[in-house]
C-alpha cells in the first residue's frame, strides 16, 4: 500500500504559475459545476485532480493580476473564495457518506475478527508478510505466534470489511489513511462497547429468571454484586479445575490464594453443557454451555432468538403461512436489536464469534464495572484467544473432526436448517451427478 502527502490547492498552484485573478475566477465557474461526478470516489476527491482540471482552461490565459482596478479584484476576490467554499462542499459530501459506511463496517470487526487489536496494525503486518514473501500459510511457521495470530487476524479483516481489501491495492493519501482506520476502529469499538452495555442488563435478566432467584439479587445496572461476590455467578465464571461447591475454593478465590488463582489458562465453567467438566474427557461439552449459546444469540441474531428453545426455532408447525417463523415474545418485549448475521451475510457460525460471545459473557457476569483486558488476574485476550486456537488451530485430525462436530452443533443450533449446504456442505464428487458425469 503507497502513500502520497498532500498536493497544493488549486488556486495556490495557479498564482505560483502567474495566472491573474480574472482567469483563475472564469475557470473556477466553467469546471466548478462539472466536478461532482469526479468527486463521488476518494481517488477523485483530490486537488491535484481539481488542478488539472483548471489547468487547462488557464494555460490559454496570459493576463497579469496588476491589471485589474482594485475594486474589481476584491469583488474576484469574494466570488472566488464563494466558488472555493462550493467546491470543498461538493468534496465533504462523499467524505460524509464514506465516513457512515467505514463507521458500520468496522462494527464487525470486534466480533468477527478480533478482540483489541488496531486495523492499522493488522495491515501492517500484512505489509510485513508480503515484503518478506510470507503470504501463504505454509510460510505462517516463519512468524512468532504473535506476529502469525495477528496475519490470520488480517485475512479475517479481508474477508468481513471490504474496504481493507482496496485500501491494500490502492495508492492513497496519508490524511485519507488516518481516516479510514480511525472510522475503522471506531465502529470496531463502538459495537463491542454496545453489546458489553446491552448484555450487562440481559445477563442479569437471565439468572434473576432461575428458580431459586440468585441471592443476593444481581440488579441489571450493578456490577458490584455479580463475580465471585454472588454464588450465582461465582460458580459460572469458576475454572472448572476448581470445585466450587467447597467453601474452602470459595474462600480462597475471594482471597487471591496462589493456589487459586484465577487466569486465562483454565476454562471458565460456562463454557461446559450444564457447567459439568470431566478432567479425563476435557473437551466433552465444551464450548456447549447454555448461557454462552444464549449470549451468542442475542448478539448476532436477535434477543428474541435467544429466548427461543431448539424446538421453538425447528419445529415446522411454528412457521406462518407466509413461510416466516412465529417469534414468541415475552410480555412487553420489542424488537430492538437487529440481526447482525443477516446484515453481514453470515450463513454460519465464525469461530471467532463464538469467541467473541465467550468474552462478552465473561466480563458479564464478573464483578468489574467497565470494559478492560485484564480483570484482576483474568486477561480476556489470552482466554479470546485461547478460544480461536482451539477452533482453528486443531493439532491433529482426530481435533479437527471434533471442531468440525462443534460447529456443525453450533450452527444447527442457531440457524436450524438454514444454510444446512453452507455451514456443511457435502462432497458433491462423491454424489450421484458427479458419478454420472465422469462416466467412460
Amino acid at each position: 500500500m503507497k502513500t502520497h502527502q498532500q498536493d497544493q490547492s488549486p488556486v495556490d498552484g495557479a498564482a505560483a504559475k502567474g495566472f491573474d485573478m480574472f482567469t483563475v475566477v472564469d475557470a473556477l465557474s466553467l469546471v466548478l459545476p462539472h466536478l461532482s461526478h469526479l468527486l463521488l470516489t476518494p481517488a477523485s476527491c483530490t486537488s491535484k485532480s481539481f488542478y488539472q482540471i483548471l489547468q487547462v482552461h488557464l494555460m490559454s490565459q496570459t493576463s497579469s493580476w496588476g491589471d485589474s482596478p482594485p475594486s474589481e479584484v476584491a469583488a474576484l476576490k469574494r466570488r472566488l473564495a464563494l466558488l472555493e467554499a462550493q467546491n470543498a462542499e461538493l468534496r465533504k459530501q462523499p467524505l460524509e457518506e464514506k465516513s457512515v459506511r467505514l463507521h458500520l463496517e468496522g462494527r464487525v470487526i470486534r466480533r468477527l475478527v478480533c478482540l483489541t487489536e488496531r486495523v492499522e496494525d493488522i495491515v501492517a503486518e500484512f505489509d510485513r508478510c508480503v515484503t518478506l514473501g510470507i503470504e501463504s500459510d505454509g510460510d505462517a511457521s516463519v512468524n512468532d505466534s504473535e506476529d502469525d495470530r495477528r496475519y490470520r487476524s488480517y485475512k479475517k479483516l479481508a474477508t468481513w470489511c471490504p474496504s481493507v481489501r482496496k485500501l491494500v491495492q490502492s495508492v492513497i493519501e496519508n490524511g485519507e489513511l488516518s481516516h479510514v482506520y480511525s472510522k475503522l476502529n471506531k465502529g470496531a469499538d463502538g459495537a463491542r462497547a454496545d453489546d458489553t452495555t446491552r448484555l450487562k442488563v440481559t445477563v442479569a435478566a437471565w439468572l434473576m429468571q432461575h428458580t431459586p432467584p440468585p441471592n443476593p439479587v444481581i440488579h441489571g445496572q450493578k456490577k458490584m454484586g455479580r463475580g465471585f461476590n454472588n454464588d450465582a455467578t461465582g460458580r459460572l465464571i469458576c475454572p472448572v479445575d476448581y470445585d466450587w461447591s467447597d467453601p474452602v475454593v470459595q474462600q480462597g478465590i475471594r482471597d487471591y490464594h496462589p493456589d487459586y488463582c484465577v487466569t486465562a489458562h483454565s476454562w471458565p465453567a460456562f463454557l461446559y453443557k450444564d457447567e459439568q467438566y470431566d478432567s479425563l474427557k476435557p473437551t466433552d461439552g465444551l464450548f456447549k454451555g447454555q448461557l454462552l449459546l444464549k449470549t451468542f444469540k442475542y448478539i448476532f441474531t436477535s434477543p428474541t432468538s435467544a429466548e427461543m428453545d431448539d424446538q421453538e426455532q425447528t419445529n415446522p408447525e411454528v412457521f406462518s403461512t407466509q413461510g416466516r417463523q412465529k417469534q414468541r415474545r415475552t410480555d412487553g418485549e420489542r424488537r430492538t436489536h437487529c440481526d447482525i448475521a443477516g446484515l453481514l451475510n453470515m450463513k454460519s457460525v465464525q469461530p471467532r464469534s463464538i469467541a467473541y460471545a465467550a468474552v462478552q459473557l465473561r466480563f458479564a457476569l464478573s464483578s468489574t464495572g467497565s470494559w478492560r483486558i485484564i480483570d484482576d488476574e483474568f486477561n480476556h485476550q489470552e482466554f479470546y484467544d485461547n478460544i480461536v486456537d482451539f477452533l482453528e488451530l486443531a493439532a491433529t485430525l482426530d481435533a479437527a473432526k471434533e471442531v468440525e462436530d462443534l460447529l456443525l452443533w453450533w450452527n444447527r443450533k442457531v440457524f436450524g436448517r438454514k444454510h444446512a449446504s453452507v455451514y456443511h456442505p457435502k462432497r458433491v464428487e462423491q454424489l450421484s451427478v458427479a458419478w454420472c458425469s465422469a462416466r467412460g
